[in-house]
């Protein structure tokens, strides 16, 4: 039995989820990309206005690296974006969504690792397609 060592912080965290997403998992992510999007324009986000944006940021991002309209130089943005949209989509996690005023506070905050542990790449996207990155992180 492996034992998983305890994560330090929520970037680890992102990290070891990105690490577990399989090229089959993102290839199928394409199939699903218009439920993930009806689904980020769907959700009630109490407090997080940001969030919504910065999720439909990231399946911008990976609909463009998969349809090669973006070139990615950094490997592990893809599948740490697929990680955290799936992440938001999903309902079970560490703090339940039903919450009142900190259900969203995990998601935001998987987002946002993902968004600052990648920034470089998303400001070269952002150049690439003429977008600004979302946020409070800003190019």
């Amino acid at each position: 039995m492996m034992l998983m060592e305890p994560l330090a912080n929520i970037q680890d965290f992102v990290v070891q989820g990105g690490q577990a997403v399989t090229a089959g998992e993102v290839a199928a992510f394409r199939n699903h990309l218009a439920a993930y999007k009806l689904k980020a324009e769907t959700l009630e986000l109490e407090g997080q206005s940001v969030l919504r944006e910065e999720v439909q940021f990231l399946l911008r991002y990976i609909e463009d690296v998969l349809d090669d309209v973006f070139v990615p130089a950094d490997f592990s943005a893809l599948p740490e974006a697929v990680f955290a949209v799936r992440y938001v989509a999903r309902g079970v996690d560490i703090i339940p969504d039903s919450v009142p005023d900190i259900g969203w506070s995990d998601d935001a905050a998987v987002v946002g690792a993902v968004i600052a542990g990648h920034q470089e790449e998303f400001l070269k996207f952002c150049d690439t397609v003429g977008l600004k990155l979302p946020g409070a992180i800003k190019g």
